[in-house]
């Protein structure tokens, strides 16, 4: 189950702010694989998993735009009802809780991919390694 560098940054929620922030990624040749926005009014967080995290950050440093940084899972659910419901419990049963979560699939996929963000990630990915295979 692969684990990965989540950055999140708080933004002004206005136009144009997503378009410079993917202009920071894009002109340092960094791939954004996963997105999150949530809105609290007048700012909001943007949670990216990106391919290369390390030159993500530096690049985000650079360009003085405030980030931080936490280890995330990524697990691929089946595309069918219940899946998150069985995946979740196994947590709650092990007394891993889930502080957020973001995923997408498909109508015609298969599998989706959530994205977890756990109180202990390497118990949870232990526990939810066999519910992906």
């Amino acid at each position: 189950m692969p684990k990965h560098t989540q950055i999140s940054i708080a933004m002004r929620n206005e136009v144009g702010s997503l378009c410079r922030l993917c202009g920071i990624m894009a002109r340092a040749g960094v791939n954004i694989l996963g997105l999150a926005i949530d809105d609290c009014t007048d700012e909001g967080f943007v949670r990216l998993i990106v391919d290369e995290p390390k030159k993500a950050r530096q690049t985000l440093d650079a360009a003085r735009v405030p980030h931080q940084v936490q280890d995330v899972l990524a697990l691929d659910l089946a595309n069918e009802p219940g899946a998150l419901q069985r995946a979740s419990a196994r947590l709650a049963e092990a007394g891993v809780n889930i502080h957020y979560a973001y995923g997408t699939v498909g109508p015609q996929a298969g599998a989706g991919l959530l994205v977890l963000r756990v109180s202990d990630l390497d118990r949870a990915a232990a526990i939810l390694e066999p519910a992906t295979k």
